[in-house]
């Protein structure tokens, strides 16, 4: 019995990471939500963006922490790193949110300066 629940801190605890990031990424979306003033088509692409996105994130926690075995553990660690994020991290993670739309927006403009993207969407 000892030897199966060894290593299950390791795993909640790589979980809870993994739900954080995931809260971290909700809230880049819904950031980005609202900055761009979304509509239902552009919510919509968000809201498939974000699962997909938090499946990836989820699924190589988990393949990574306990070689891709579902446990309940797992589960409810990615859980509790949500409910962290939405607790109290939110707070600082709008600030890295919002430096990370910042960051994506500075890349747009940049590349919106190369002479052969003017002339391809002249």
């Amino acid at each position: 019995m000892l030897f199966s629940t060894v290593g299950q801190w390791r795993v909640f605890v790589a979980m809870m990471v993994a739900g954080l990031l995931t809260g971290l990424l909700y809230g880049v979306f819904s950031l980005l939500r609202r900055l761009l003033r979304a509509g239902s088509l552009l919510s919509l692409a968000a809201d498939l963006a974000f699962g997909v996105l938090s499946a990836v994130i989820l699924g190589a926690a988990l393949t990574f922490a306990n070689r891709g075995e579902p446990r309940l553990y797992a589960f409810l660690g990615a859980g509790l790193g949500m409910a962290l994020y939405f607790l109290g991290l939110h707070r600082l993670g709008r600030a890295v949110s919002r430096r990370i739309v910042r960051a994506i927006r500075q890349l747009f403009r940049r590349i919106a300066k190369f002479r052969l993207i003017k002339v391809i969407f002249r």
